[in-house]
């Protein structure tokens, strides 16, 4: 009895990565955050819902400002997009096995192979956040997150989890200054 908790452990554990999206962040190893105090933000390709989009601005507005950063309207030191994507593919799973079989006088009789064969549609969502210099609109630093999602999620899982990728993406930021040569 004392090992029972081991199960739902257990459980959790092979679970809980499935429910993770996977998030990268690269960056100019040559540009320099540190004298970096505004930012701006740019058309980029918007998500398809308008509600997720003001999401997506919210924890990116978020997540800077508690890096010292300060929003502006006009000339700003670094600029930001985001581009949502969603795309839905149909993917098909087939399995086929057999139920048994029993050997008689006459020879060898079998059930019969039983095949299953299912399609559904799986939609994947993906979250890019480019930042750039704001003299020279180089790209110097970009976040990209996707998730998979077998059926539709609810708009409150969107909330949240476009909440933990922007989080995850602004972790380190800003990186660290280049290192002198």
């Amino acid at each position: 009895m004392k090992t029972a908790w081991l199960v739902p452990v257990a459980l959790l554990f092979a679970i809980a990565p499935a429910a993770y999206a996977k998030v990268g962040v690269d960056y100019d190893k040559t540009a320099d955050f540190t004298n970096r105090k505004t930012y701006a933000w740019k058309a980029g390709s918007e998500a398809p819902n308008p509600m997720t989009e003001e999401k997506i601005r919210a924890n990116v507005d978020m997540r800077l400002r508690q890096k010292g950063l300060v929003k502006t309207d006009g000339p700003a030191d670094l600029i930001v997009l985001t581009h949502a994507l969603q795309t839905s593919d149909a993917r098909v799973d087939a399995s086929s096995f057999y139920y048994g079989g029993y050997h008689s006088w006459d020879g060898w009789y079998a059930w019969g192979p039983a095949s299953t064969v299912q399609i559904r549609d799986v939609a994947t969502g993906s979250l890019i956040v480019d930042i750039l210099d704001g003299g020279t609109e180089k790209l110097i630093w970009r976040g990209v997150a996707s998730k998979t999602f077998s059926t539709m999620p609810m708009p409150e899982k969107i909330a949240n989890k476009v909440e933990s990728v922007v989080k995850s993406m602004f972790a380190k930021f800003p990186p660290p200054p280049p290192k002198p040569k």
